[in-house]
């Protein structure tokens, strides 16, 4: 099988995938000659599609990269979007070689999440309920206003109100049909990233490495250029300096839809009317607590409403304020704790992929993204979690409450 997709495969498909797979292992093309015995201009070729690898040399490279031969060689199936490198080559420009490298290793990991999820889908006859709105239109309109406007409009359609928002990653997959990845990247700056395509539909990223406030704030981040801007594919890195309008639009939108004006307001009114003395930093990391966002973000919100003094987390800054050990003071619970893995769903379908002997135990390892023996554990616990009972006979099982009982087409 492998032997006819090398026959079959375009050279260019091949070839971006070598020079993806070997910018993720961080080697250089020469270092990839060396181990081939070539000269490093036949890598480029290869690399360039203006030459096809012979069988030997793919499996002399696959085994070097770390990858299977099998994903290198495939032909691309109909409508499939070009590699997630080539989509995000921007955020790869001008950036040193080790932060290109470790970049490139984790959108290959993004992408491979990506294309599992769907093929998982296909194998098992199982399609994302997705429930996409129409792309707003927001050119020529003023970023703040067109943030609050799609945010309001967002929180109307999927019937959310004013209020403090609840598991964002359960309603953005059940309600919306997104497929929301959390994974730690190589490269602390990156905060998010988003694509989506006619074949995978939309995709999104986070930093599994940043703490909750940031990754919920990412999650919102990214979905307004879901909303605003689908088809082009955004990396969100943690910068100073300008940030880029587009960016600052996206930050806005945040901040409308995870905290609302009308609700926040309320909320923080009903605080101050309840107490004796003037609002507190507790009160304002309760209300952070409450809203799922840092201390910062609350703030700087309710400096933004008029509910604070300006100047209020910068005159905290200045006084040695840290939120970390504030919020030890105040013992506040932990609200739900940071991300990090695949979607239950995708859990679900391997799981359900590997009983049916539809995968490998290899397979399954790969796209769970850990060792067999614990691949294997969590496909028998998912397993467990999908027991159904007998025509006629009552069984307990386990419910995860976090997903929606109906499925919205």
């Amino acid at each position: 099988m492998e032997t006819r997709a090398m026959m079959t495969a375009a050279p260019k498909v091949v070839g971006e995938r070598l020079a993806l797979a070997r910018r993720a292992r961080g080697l250089t093309q020469q270092q990839a000659a060396e181990a081939l015995g070539v000269a490093r201009t036949t890598i480029t070729a290869m690399e360039k599609g203006d030459r096809r690898p012979q069988a030997a040399e793919l499996f002399v490279l696959a085994r070097l990269y770390g990858r299977q031969l099998g994903d290198l060689v495939r032909p691309l199936r109909e409508g499939e979007t070009p590699g997630f490198v080539v989509q995000f080559r921007a955020a790869l420009a001008g950036e040193s070689a080790a932060t290109e490298s470790k970049r490139a290793q984790d959108i290959q990991r993004f992408e491979s999440f990506c294309r599992w999820y769907v093929e998982l889908e296909q194998m098992l006859d199982a399609p994302l309920p997705t429930r996409y709105p129409e792309q707003y239109d927001v050119a020529g309109t003023n970023p703040e206003r067109a943030a609050d406007a799609v945010a309001t409009a967002e929180r109307n359609r999927l019937g959310l109100g004013d209020g403090p928002l609840g598991d964002l990653w359960s309603l953005l997959e059940g309600d919306v049909g997104l497929r929301i990845f959390a994974f730690p990247m190589r490269d602390s700056r990156i905060a998010g990233m988003f694509v989506a395509s006619s074949d995978l539909g939309g995709c999104i990223a986070v930093n599994a490495n940043h703490p909750l406030g940031r990754q919920r704030w990412t999650l919102a981040h990214e979905y307004w250029h879901f909303l605003t801007d689908r088809f082009r594919a955004e990396i969100s890195v943690l910068r100073g300096g300008r940030v880029p309008a587009n960016e600052r639009a996206a930050d806005a939108f945040a901040r409308h839809f995870l905290m609302p004006a009308s609700g926040l307001t309320r909320r923080f009114l009903n605080v101050k009317q309840a107490k004796d003395g003037p609002i507190t930093p507790a009160d304002v990391m309760t209300l952070a607590h409450l809203y799922g966002v840092s201390t910062e973000a609350m703030t700087l919100r309710l400096e933004e409403l008029d509910l604070l003094k300006p100047g209020t987390w910068d005159s905290l800054k200045d006084k040695g304020f840290k939120p970390e050990e504030a919020r030890k003071l105040v013992a506040l619970p932990e609200r739900e704790q940071p991300r990090s893995g695949q979607p239950f769903r995708y859990e679900t379908l391997a799981s359900r992929a590997f009983a049916e002997a539809l995968i490998s135990e290899g397979q399954l390892a790969r796209m769970l993204d850990t060792d067999r023996i614990s691949a294997v554990l969590l496909a028998d616990e998912r397993s467990r979690d999908e027991q159904a009972a007998e025509p006629g006979e009552w069984r307990q099982v386990p419910i995860d409450l976090g997903r929606a009982l109906i499925d919205v087409g």
